[in-house]
């Protein structure tokens, strides 16, 4: 990157001008129905486009402009850039910033002062009077400590952190720094356009719409580098993200002061944007571009700070999260990514109007458990297919007593042709006490020990063995 040191001295016949260096911050970023979407810059140094390094996911430092300073002695724009307090707007000729001059902000003007940062004051030698001027880098976090503080102290409530507007910063460049010791910046509001120029607008910041609205027709550009929207008109024969097809006031459907709900404020746009952007591109269909329709809602912080307004738009997203590169209207000879858009085929007529089917809602069926021989046992008398632990009592073990269960009592109520009274139950059988227990025989008596000990008992006489039979002789 060129520094202003290098720069050639201006010849002593040129007039002394100031001129400023211009950083543009990010603003919240919008939900979008399709994508997210971020509004992103660029790096201008000298006329030549190069981009800057973000940091953060929120509002950050997008652009920084780094032109030729000429000795700022008695130029109109080191007079407007000392005098300028909060609240002043800021106008000047398309690109010559450094003729900036303080107007009634109800005109046309192109940066509103939000506060006016004297970083002299700032503890430390970073600032002082032999303090290097700081870097791109530096001037971005400078951008983010001091001016997004000092743009939400300024708008207070009427903050949108999806406004269309940016938080810029003015100061006076690099030589200044050096050569007279200026260390104030300006901290304040604009309206991003085309070449990385600032679009005038009426009226100060609080006091109107900041919803990000355009005229039906208007291309939005897309940056290269991320394939992101950044939300600065363009020429629609340029490379852009998107094209606008209309724009919708909320508070016209929804007068009440609290923030509709987010399903019908969708239920709202969808059915609008859709009936607009028919509309805008007939006789041309919409599917027959292979675009989709993009649309967003309003946010709590958004309603709160008075932007009730929307755009309907149409784009083509790509799968890795980017947007696809249009060229042409979508009116026009359309090109998506370089091609011509392929349309899908035509419905046929017939399927446009076919009867409505009738849709039977199916029921579930239960089933008792097969393991079951009657109702009671493991399943409930719903029906279900639960299985339970207990044993089905159609089973039995060895030695297992099967045990009977009584039947339920009928329901109680009033049922028609109830059963008959049961019958008394019969009078316990009386049965008579157990008769008394035998005594046991007396013991024998014990034998005498001088008594003679008893006789043998008699051996009998053990039989002859059979004669042997003889044959009878010959």
């Amino acid at each position: 990157m060129s520094e202003v040191s290098d720069a050639p001295e201006a010849a002593p016949d040129q007039p002394q001008r100031k001129r400023f260096d211009w950083l543009r911050t990010l603003q919240a970023r919008a939900t979008r129905r399709a994508l997210l979407l971020t509004a992103l810059g660029a790096l201008l140094i000298a006329g030549v486009i190069t981009a800057l390094p973000l940091s953060g996911s929120g509002n950050g430092l997008v652009g920084y402009l780094d032109s030729d300073i000429i000795p700022i002695a008695g130029s109109k724009g080191t007079k407007t850039f000392n005098e300028a307090n909060p609240g002043d707007c800021l106008n000047w000729p398309n690109t010559t910033p450094d003729d900036a001059e303080v107007v009634d902000c109800a005109q046309e003007h192109r940066f509103e002062v939000a506060e006016s940062v004297d970083m002299s004051t700032f503890p430390g030698s970073e600032y002082g009077p032999d303090a290097a001027p700081p870097s791109p880098t530096r001037i971005q976090q400078i951008s983010q400590e001091q001016c997004q503080v000092a743009v939400r102290r300024y708008l207070g409530p009427r903050y949108d952190p999806n406004s269309r507007f940016t938080i810029g910063m003015l100061w006076s460049g690099d030589k200044a720094w050096r050569q007279s010791g200026e260390r104030r910046m300006l901290c304040g509001l604009q309206l991003p356009g085309p070449d990385n120029q600032q679009l005038a607008f009426q009226g100060r910041v609080a006091e109107v719409d900041q919803s990000k609205v355009w005229p039906a027709g208007t291309c939005l550009g897309i940056d290269p580098a991320t394939n992101q929207p950044t939300d600065i008109p363009v020429d629609c024969a340029a490379p852009h993200a998107m094209e606008i097809t209309g724009s919708l006031d909320l508070a016209q459907r929804f007068p009440g002061p609290g923030l509709p709900p987010e399903a019908d404020q969708d239920a709202f746009i969808k059915e609008s944007c859709t009936t607009m952007t028919d509309a805008y591109l007939a006789p041309i269909q919409l599917r027959t571009t292979t675009l989709t329709l993009i649309y967003s809602t309003i946010s709590m912080p958004s309603w709160t700070a008075g932007s009730h307004q929307v755009s309907c738009s149409v784009g083509a997203t790509l799968g890795n999260g980017g947007w696809a590169t249009l060229l042409n209207s979508a009116k026009g000879p359309l090109l998506i990514n370089g091609q011509p858009p392929v349309p899908p085929p035509d419905i046929p007529a017939e399927r446009l109007n076919l009867p409505p089917i009738e849709f039977t809602e199916p029921t579930q069926q239960y089933y008792p458990d097969d393991s079951s021989s009657y109702g009671g046992s493991d399943s409930s008398s719903s029906g279900t297919t639960a299985t339970t632990t207990e044993r089905d009592p159609s089973q039995h073990m060895p030695g297992q007593v099967t045990e009977t269960t009584a039947p339920a009592p009928p329901p109680s109520g009033n049922v028609f042709n109830p059963p008959p009274p049961d019958a008394p139950a019969p009078a316990p059988e009386v049965v008579p006490p157990p008769a008394a227990p035998v005594p046991p025989p007396a013991p024998a008596p014990a034998p005498d020990p001088l008594a003679p000990p008893p006789a043998p008992a008699p051996v009998e006489p053990v039989p002859a063995p059979p004669a042997p039979v003889l044959p009878p002789p010959a």
